[in-house]
């Protein structure tokens, strides 16, 4: 998996992002984590041709919003997790959040950071963890109107790793993948699909650096510089809607994602310092507590 020095696969980026960044570095997946949908990611310099099927499917995607970006392939994102091995499960676990937010955009963000938790346990294969998280995420998805695409896989998944069979479990995560992109889907709601994205992409983040800063090397820092990813969110946050975007919470992740780029992405395309993944790691768990503290 290791190209040009660096663990982080190439991707298709869309031709609209591409005209407005002028960096145009590798896409990591780390613990991208963030959402259980599925991804057109092309890996091929010359995809196959499309049959028309596909071609308007992809074509729906396109217009709500679904792309790399907010749906990574889920066989990516454990990729990339056990690139990170090995992994201290307790170091970088949390308490997963009890009551979901009552505010729908606080609500996706927090969805997405459950998602990150999830996967983080397949990964380190805590068996114990998953109930409490998919009950959390079975309450978060309700209340963003995806519960049936969730609860469908949910059962299968914790009778299988309480069986400790941790192929079928991530088989069955890539299933989920596809059931919950058809929930999405058929929301039509662009700005959601967008904050599950973030928000697990930032819980994804603290997870990240903080197996980084403990185990640093420059190599594995390079995880972090992630130059398009932060300005696709970056420009996701400046899209909101006016009385959305300047609440607190949202006016904190337009500020961190700057924090973020300023540390991780430099002219000189050299990895961040082990100190200054550290403070990625300290900008990134603020944010996602003050994501869960619903207080927004």
């Amino acid at each position: 998996m290791e190209r040009n020095g660096s663990l982080v696969p190439r991707i298709a980026i869309p031709a609209a992002l591409r005209q407005k960044r002028a960096v145009t570095s590798g896409l990591p997946h780390i613990f991208l984590v963030a959402v259980l949908l599925s991804a057109s990611t092309v890996f091929a310099e010359k995809p196959p041709a499309k049959s028309a099927k596909v071609a308007v499917a992809e074509h729906m995607k396109e217009e709500l919003g679904v792309n790399e970006f907010t749906t990574p392939g889920i066989e990516l994102i454990l990729q990339s997790l056990r690139d990170l091995h090995p992994v201290v499960y307790e170091d970088v676990a949390r308490a997963v959040p009890r009551q979901p937010p009552s505010n729908r955009a606080q609500l996706a963000l927090s969805t997405g950071g459950v998602i990150a938790d999830g996967f983080l346990a397949v990964v380190a294969e805590k068996q114990s963890r998953l109930e409490a998280i998919g009950r959390s995420l079975l309450s978060h998805a309700k209340g963003l109107g995806v519960a049936d695409y969730v609860t469908r896989h949910a059962k299968s998944i914790l009778e299988r790793a309480a069986k400790k069979e941790w192929d079928a479990v991530r088989s069955e995560l890539i299933g989920t993948q596809r059931d919950v992109e058809k929930g999405m889907m058929a929301l039509k709601d662009e700005e959601i699909a967008h904050l599950v994205a973030l928000g697990g992409w930032w819980r994804g983040l603290e997870v990240a650096s903080a197996i980084i800063a403990e185990s640093y090397t420059p190599a594995r820092a390079r995880l972090l510089v992630q130059p398009a990813m932060i300005s696709y969110f970056a420009d996701r946050v400046q899209t909101l809607h006016p009385n959305l975007k300047k609440r607190a919470l949202f006016v904190s992740i337009e500020k961190s994602l700057a924090e973020v780029r300023a540390l991780a992405v430099n002219e000189q395309q050299t990895p961040p310092t082990q100190e200054a993944v550290k403070k990625i790691h300290a900008i990134a768990k603020a944010m996602n507590t003050e994501i869960s503290s619903g207080e927004e």
